[in-house]
């Protein structure tokens, strides 16, 4: 089941204020969350909403997150 819309709302800001930062790239911020397949594709539909500007997936050659 998906997560609620306000925690999407909430988590994809945060993924932006993170970005914005310049602490990472928006897949690896995303991922650090631990969303399930569901609520990821949620979150990024929502920074995309967002934030069109950001490209998310064009890095899919590392996006295994496994011991990074």
């Amino acid at each position: 089941m998906a997560m609620a819309m306000y925690k999407t709302c909430v988590i994809a800001n945060a993924c932006i204020t993170r970005y914005n930062g310049g602490e990472r790239e928006i897949e690896d911020i995303v991922g650090s969350y631990n969303l399930s397949a569901e609520d990821r594709d949620l979150v990024e539909a929502e920074i995309y909403a967002k934030r069109p500007d950001i490209k998310i997936g064009e890095n899919d050659s590392d996006d295994m997150g496994i011991g990074n």
